[in-house]
């Protein structure tokens, strides 16, 4: 939102006495990569010029919290624009002694098992059966005490698309109840034994989903809801199977929950520790990934299950952020540009832009620090990037704009910038950006128009 919001330099200790931040807390650095990645790095050009605009000689301090990551030098040199690193514990002597924590061999941990239902007519089916095992499984443990069931008795079900999870829920309202019929038929739970044995058939009366399309206020609901807990009786409040796909890779902390059903080999080996990471973290946890074999990549990891498992930090992906890439420049080297004219150009700029950038020192400051970004992160694309930049300050003194633009619906008058996603107003020339204003949604999105006339072929 820096483009944005011109009020924002307050943060930096521009419109005030005071000093601009000094120190930087980040979390979960291992999740600021790939495209979010490169977003993130190339507005931390703004925000690094921004924290030493008020003649701060030192940039910053940044402390960051990581877990499986590889190859973290170089993610940070692309992030923190080339800083170098220190990572703190040290590695030490023993790698069952990480400082935070100590590795305990007398208590059982998590137990992976992995499903290669080749015999089966497909994948679906192999769900289905697996799904409906696992659920009463819980309900068929001989055990005095309930509560001692309770960990088990929340399915987490993990998904690597909204689109596999959609189909999936379906299943959980026809498929799975009918298979459950048919396996209690098998183990003899059937209605002539009496209300004994209908006591220990297992229902699902409440099955919850956690992904993008819920709505973010429904989110801390359905989060306080997996912590209730299984009692002496019946109660409906308990989730029985919640469908969740890499939204809970990050915040999902239930210490209750140690079943999982993983669908498909997650793309990467650090989401797919993250993921499983989320059951098992009181109790043993187990782990149950069901392999499509129609997938060769699926075979493979099935086929190297224990090799894999037993040495799985090995395989974490290195990550990949490219900030100044064609793609990223061309889709938000504008924002960083008018945010720091914005906020380094006094008051009259930072309300509106109908004053192109007048001063050149202040243009030939905005590409100082832009060309040192580059040339210490991706020199060979300084070229490219200082091009585009000419570009446009070039534009927005050959028509000058009589708004910055905002979020109100849009009218005829030209702004310099809109939301990105957002309709474009059909009077508007090529002129005005579309300019992120989140970092929800970081990946091109293609628009469909629907034609209503054709070209005649003759």
């Amino acid at each position: 939102m820096l483009p944005w919001r011109p009020e924002a330099k307050s943060l930096f200790g521009l419109s005030h006495s005071y000093s601009p931040p000094d120190l930087i807390i980040q979390d979960e650095l291992h999740l600021i990569s790939g495209p979010l990645g490169s977003m993130v790095a190339h507005y931390e050009t703004a925000i690094e010029a921004l924290c030493r605009a008020a003649d701060a000689q030192i940039p910053p301090k940044i402390v960051a919290s990581r877990a499986t990551i590889s190859r973290a030098n170089e993610q940070i040199g692309a992030l923190y624009n080339g800083r170098s690193v220190f990572l703190f514990p040290p590695q030490g002597l023993e790698v069952g002694d990480s400082f935070f924590a100590k590795e305990n061999r007398s208590k059982p941990g998590r137990c992976y098992v992995g499903v290669f239902a080749s015999a089966l007519p497909s994948h679906v089916t192999a769900q289905i059966r697996v799904v409906s095992a696992l659920l009463q499984s819980a309900k068929s443990i001989p055990v005095e005490d309930q509560k001692l069931l309770d960990p088990f008795w929340t399915l987490m079900v993990y998904f690597n698309s909204i689109r596999e999870l959609g189909h999936a829920a379906t299943l959980i309202r026809a498929d799975i109840r009918e298979y459950m019929n048919a396996m209690w038929d098998r183990q003899g739970l059937t209605k002539d034994l009496g209300a004994d044995a209908l006591k220990e058939r297992r229902f699902i009366n409440r099955d919850l989903e956690l992904t993008s399309r819920i709505q973010s206020n429904r989110i801390p609901e359905i989060l306080q809801e997996l912590f209730n807990a299984v009692g002496p009786t019946p109660d409906f409040s308990v989730v029985d199977v919640c469908l969740a796909t890499n939204m809970i890779q990050v915040g999902l902390d239930v210490p209750r929950l140690s079943l999982m059903a993983i669908v498909g080999q997650p793309k990467t080996t650090a989401e797919y520790i993250q993921a499983s990471s989320r059951v098992g973290r009181r109790e043993p946890g187990v782990v149950v990934t069901i392999y499509n074999p129609a997938r060769p990549r699926d075979r493979s990891h099935y086929e190297h299950f224990r090799a894999y498992h037993q040495s799985i930090y090995r395989f974490v992906e290195p990550t990949s952020i490219t900030p100044f890439a064609r793609p990223v420049v061309e889709r938000a080297l504008h924002a960083v540009a008018v945010a720091l004219i914005r906020m380094l150009g006094g008051d009259a700029l930072s309300r509106t832009p109908d004053t192109p950038p007048p001063d050149d020192e202040l243009v030939q400051r905005l590409k100082t620090i832009v060309q040192e970004r580059v040339s210490n992160i991706d020199e060979q694309q300084l070229g490219a990037v200082l091009e585009r930049l000419d570009f446009i300050i070039k534009e927005w003194r050959r028509v000058p704009p009589s708004k910055y633009g905002g979020f109100a619906p849009p009218d005829a008058e030209e702004p310099l910038m809109y939301p990105s996603g957002s309709e474009r107003h059909p009077r508007w020339s090529t002129r005005p950006l579309p300019t992120p204003s989140s970092m929800r949604n970081v990946d091109a999105t293609c628009d469909l128009r629907v034609l209503s006339t054709f070209p005649d072929p003759d």
